[in-house]
């Protein structure tokens, strides 16, 4: 699975709904180039720890900078794995 794939899919849950997402095509991207804010940044670090079993004190003093960072904090803790896209999908509802 493409991690950018899963990273966008967060993304666009992270954010309201009436709000346009740019969508990371690098995984050097900027999160406030591609308009992650802090509280969308937020969303997507509990979401993301659902779907990878990161514990909740894990990300507390995370600030990620950019979709490498969020790739390489996610390699470092994960205690599981999404098996599916429609598996990323179904936890970010």
């Amino acid at each position: 699975m493409n991690f950018l794939d899963i990273f966008n899919i967060v993304a666009r849950a992270a954010k309201p709904m009436h709000m346009d997402v740019t969508f990371a095509t690098s995984m050097e991207d900027v999160l406030q180039d591609i308009n992650i804010d802090s509280l969308d940044g937020l969303m997507m670090m509990m979401y993301i720890g659902d779907i990878y079993g990161i514990p909740d004190e894990a990300d507390k003093e995370f600030y990620p900078k950019t979709v490498q960072e969020v790739y390489d904090f996610i390699q470092a803790h994960k205690t599981k794995e999404p098996q599916s896209l429609d598996e990323v999908k179904e936890a970010v509802k």
